[in-house]
């Protein structure tokens, strides 16, 4: 997923989308170890959208601290 869709989501659709993908990267993890995953690159994907996701929710915390002082 792209930077910019992850940033065009609202705060409850962010922690679904977090949601979603550490569940799809536990079943990626598992198909690969039992090597029913033709396509392995899809763990680093996942990782990569998680970890975008959770520097726009931080982002966003940090902004709204900011406001709030």
């Amino acid at each position: 997923m792209k930077l910019q869709d992850i940033t065009n989501k609202n705060d409850q659709e962010l922690t679904e989308l977090i949601t979603a993908e550490r569940a799809a990267l536990a079943k990626a993890v598992i198909e690969s170890r039992t090597k029913e995953i033709k396509n392995v690159k899809i763990q680093t994907a996942h990782k990569k959208t998680i970890a975008r996701a959770l520097t726009i929710a931080r982002e966003r915390e940090i902004a709204g601290e900011e406001a709030a002082q």
